[in-house]
């Protein structure tokens, strides 16, 4: 039976591997902005905080709502090619040029250098949508075996945390480099996001070869159906809104988290942008071995109590540091490497849930809307991504930071270390209480696909085992 024909099945480890990869461009492209765009605009283009957190929150919401619309477009596409690879490519080219674009000081007035990084952020963060939504739910068309989904989202997440590497240790390791070959520090930066953005395009395009081949032929949605009708229908289905919740509650939390980094180890801790390298590089060594583990831990025990322990953990631990504050390198470190384990739990896992969503729904309407869900709970990522960003520029602003200053007021010391540990700590444990609501376990979930496979059968079937998850 040639592959295409037998869905629930296992995949080869080359398209395990292939799929995976882009997730490392993925990662590398949106938390390099994530971590350093903000401090791109305030220490290197000149731009005020709570300007450079509005261009970055104006960006982010612009995808956020564009999310919904290329998660319609890819649900309706009708090429013999698939309905999710062709975006893949097509995003490849722009996603390289305008990370590159981001990162590039321009001598215009104030008002036309907002004009500018606002722009350029919008055309971005297009050019990432088009292919992030379509990846995303091409991780839930690749086999309909519900444990082979969790092992190749565990490769995917070891990628995703490599890419954590490459976006965060990378760029400081770059721009030293370019510095000491006599390139002035805004060209460093430049030339930083020019060789990012190509690793990141590379990886992208390994995933849409690899694949060929292996998506599941689903039937496209119907283009009569106007594009935000199908909202309606998602966001009244209770497991999604508790996973698009949690999604929002997260990345608030990890874009405050990570966008602190620089910061506090500047500004509290008193070591150089250069000393982040070691922080960024002890948090991509334990996310990996944290990968591996909790792939692994998903697979034996119930992937959502594996979640919440994971992200509860981390929790704790950012809101310690409020209280015992940061007084070396080593401070630093051991509280980002804490923060990955709510980081990995929700890259290597969140996927997952949603993935069983999407089944549990189409089981219940007959509709397999993973673009649209997908586009949705990206769009809450975004939300929260949009909201940590401004939150950050608006609380720097507030605190007194400027950078020009060489040592900071006390203000703004208090601000960042507020930014490193409660805010996302609290927040981490908001989203571990959300997905105790959570209704889909593995017991229900496995009871839904044989009633599945009775109902594609005709035969009869109960759903009395499952009946919270519908």
């Amino acid at each position: 039976m040639d592959h295409k024909d037998n869905y629930d099945r296992l995949l080869p480890m080359p398209v395990k591997l292939g799929f995976g990869i882009a997730n490392l461009g993925d990662t590398v492209i949106t938390e390099f902005v994530g971590a350093f765009f903000i401090f791109f605009l305030t220490n290197i283009a000149g731009v005020r905080p709570a300007l450079a957190g509005t261009i970055v929150f104006l960006g982010v919401m612009w995808d956020a709502i564009s999310d919904p619309i290329i998660g319609t477009m890819s649900d309706r596409c009708t090429l013999e090619a698939g309905r999710r690879r062709p975006f893949l490519l097509i995003s490849t080219v722009p996603l390289i040029l305008l990370t590159t674009m981001m990162f590039t000081k321009v001598n215009f007035s104030a008002n036309l250098k907002f004009v500018y990084f606002v722009v350029v952020s919008v055309f971005y963060w297009t050019a990432y949508t088009l292919f992030n939504i379509p990846y995303l739910s091409l991780g839930s068309e690749l086999t309909t075996n519900n444990d082979e989904k969790t092992r190749a989202s565990s490769i995917r997440q070891v990628f995703g945390t490599c890419g954590l590497f490459f976006a965060n240790a990378l760029p400081m390791i770059l721009v030293s480099l370019f510095k000491g070959q006599g390139i002035s520090e805004e060209r460093a930066w430049t030339l930083a996001a020019l060789t990012l953005g190509a690793i990141a395009g590379t990886a992208i395009f390994i995933t849409w070869r690899a694949t060929r081949g292996w998506e599941i032929k689903y039937p496209p949605q119907s283009k009569d159906e106007p594009i935000f009708k199908s909202l309606g229908k998602v966001l009244t289905y209770k497991p999604y809104i508790l996973v698009i919740v949690a999604s929002f509650l997260f990345y608030f939390a990890f874009n405050t988290c990570n966008a602190s980094v620089i910061y506090n180890t500047i500004v509290v801790v008193g070591a150089t942008e250069a000393d982040t390298a070691v922080v960024y590089l002890a948090g991509t060594i334990v996310g990996v071995i944290l990968s591996v583990l909790i792939g692994k831990l998903a697979v034996v025990f119930d992937k959502k109590w594996v979640f919440i322990t994971f992200m509860a953990i981390a929790g704790f631990a950012l809101v310690i540091f409020k209280f015992v504050g940061f007084h070396s390198i080593t401070d630093q470190v051991i509280q980002f490497c804490m923060a990955h384990f709510a980081i990995i739990g929700f890259l290597v896992l969140s996927y997952n849930l949603l993935y069983d969503v999407c089944e549990v729904y189409e089981f219940k309407t007959g509709e397999m809307l993973t673009g649209v869900m997908i586009s949705y709970f990206s769009f809450f990522i975004k939300l929260g991504k949009a909201t940590a960003l401004q939150a950050v520029g608006i609380l720097l602003d507030l605190g007194g930071y400027d950078a020009s200053l060489t040592i900071q007021p006390d203000s703004a010391k208090a601000a960042v270390t507020n930014m490193a540990s409660i805010i996302p700590g609290c927040l981490m444990l908001l989203c571990a209480l959300v997905v105790c609501f959570y209704p889909i376990n593995r017991v229900r979930f496995r009871a839904m696909q044989n009633a599945r496979k009775l109902k594609d059968e005709g035969k009869a079937y109960s759903t009395s085992e499952f009946d919270r998850i519908l």
